[in-house]
């Protein structure tokens, strides 16, 4: 098998805010906030459908008529709101509930049931918080339970991202972010791919802020549809009443304004996508109001760059990369917003798929022995016993040929393998979707990308 290595430069012209610093610090308010997920506890996409092996996306519409000024009204590539993700343990198997548990604080599975259906076990030193509980069973034990309900994993599970055992009293639990917060009609909560957890959204999906500076929010210098700074009030509608930490201000300028926790309620022209936070580190007097937030591992950081966004990094700035399986898509991938990759293909190819040679330049981000995987950041065995890092079924890797942090050189490398026996056919082959790709017998084309948060 030929190995031909190749890049391509994408020399295209991408428009963003230019604003530097950490999105992630911008973002952190001083409340105590709801975790999605705690140790051991992770999400997974739901397995089956989808492009490339089940990843599940859709396009997004925004919802109502009344668009922010600057923010794209549909993306790709995001996850719909009501399909959410499933909760599921360290090694991503789905868990569940179960009608018998009825008296708070025990389980009623055990022996035979226990057998089928694994309790699921809290990490040494793991802590409730919020929703998620830990109960006690017996020889000390201790176990997850969320909402008061103790949770389980199913023994014939076929495969990550699966819910075979769903039906009768056992009960597949999905994450709901829109129940993180009590919140009036026309606001929701979406996960942010620029702040490390789940942020509050109007109803056209741009990220609401609340003003923490003193006096009047300050006003855009300019005046066009397209201002990069514009920062916009949420209006309430005239019948509105206020709903838990939501209450209403009337303006001079006569508009009737959302507050939440007695801060007044803004969106901002700079963020194109939904989940976009970029107003946090335009203006320090704005902040993302964040509901819940996501698990990082320690040695690992968002890093922004201004023209492709946010980035899942090392701890120092480096870039971190996923090696995929090429397949072409009209949004493209390496691009803000564009195709993440389905974690399905990412968990096949495993870490097996970058060799000893491969190792040379791509260094594997390596998990500690003491670590435990959250969120949507798994830990993947390697076959040298250590541990790897993996974000939404992706190994994850840096390039030796970054520098510096923030350098992201390796993205968009190509490797191509080409069979070395002439009978094969390594041509390029018209896939189901009616596209081209590099497809044969005994062929495939990979490539490098940054990681998108």
């Amino acid at each position: 098998m030929l190995r031909i290595a190749m890049q391509l430069a994408l020399g295209m012209a991408i428009g963003a805010v230019a604003i530097a610093g950490s999105v992630q610090a911008a973002s952190k308010g001083a409340q105590e906030l709801k975790v999605t997920t705690p140790a051991g506890i992770t999400l997974q996409e739901v397995a089956g459908g989808g492009r490339r092996g089940g990843g599940n996306f859709e396009q997004v519409e925004t919802l109502g008529e009344k668009k922010t000024p600057g923010f794209l009204a549909g993306y790709g590539g995001r996850r719909s709101p009501d399909r959410g993700y499933l909760v599921a343990n360290e090694a991503g198997m789905t868990l569940y509930t179960y009608d018998k548990d009825t008296t708070p604080g025990k389980s009623a599975c055990v022996d035979g049931c226990l057998a089928a259906w694994p309790a699921a076990i809290a990490p040494a030193g793991a802590k409730a918080s919020g929703d998620w509980t830990i109960i006690t069973r017996a020889g000390g034990v201790k176990q997850w339970a969320f909402k008061g309900k103790p949770l389980y994993s199913f023994s014939k599970e076929p495969e990550v991202g699966a819910s075979k055992g769903n039906g009768g009293d056992w009960h597949a639990v999905k994450l709901a972010p829109e129940s993180f917060i009590t919140r009036p009609y026309g606001f929701g909560v979406v996960d942010s791919r620029t702040t490390s957890g789940y942020v509050l959204v109007n109803n056209t999906g741009a990220v609401a802020y609340s003003y923490n500076g003193k006096g009047a929010a300050p006003k855009a210098e300019c005046v066009t549809s397209v201002c990069p700074t514009r920062w916009e009030p949420i209006q309430a509608p005239n019948l509105a009443q206020p709903l838990g930490d939501f209450t209403l201000v009337d303006r001079a300028d006569g508009i009737r304004q959302w507050a939440y926790k007695g801060k007044t309620l803004y969106t901002f022209s700079g963020d194109l996508m939904s989940g976009d936070a970029f107003g946090a580190v335009a203006n320090k007097e704005f902040e993302a109001v964040v509901v819940a937030h996501t698990f990082i591992p320690a040695a690992a950081s968002i890093s922004f760059d201004p023209g492709r966004g946010p980035m899942i990094a090392t701890k120092a700035g480096m870039t971190l990369y996923r090696l995929d399986t090429s397949f072409h898509t009209p949004d493209g991938h390496g691009l803000p917003g564009s195709q993440p990759g389905a974690p399905k293909v990412g968990r096949v190819m495993g870490t097996a798929a970058c060799d000893v040679t491969c190792q040379k330049t791509w260094k594997p981000f390596l998990a500690g022995a003491n670590d435990v995987a959250s969120g949507h950041w798994l830990i993947m065995g390697r076959e040298d016993g250590m541990r790897q890092w993996a974000y939404k079924g992706f190994a994850l890797y840096t390039y030796t040929e970054d520098k510096k942090p923030g350098d992201r050189s390796g993205s968009d490398k190509y490797e191509i393998l080409v069979s070395d026996d002439p009978k094969k056919d390594d041509v390029y082959k018209e896939t189901k979707f009616g596209q081209m790709s590099i497809r044969g017998s005994d062929s495939a084309a990979n490539f490098w990308s940054y990681v998108e948060q």
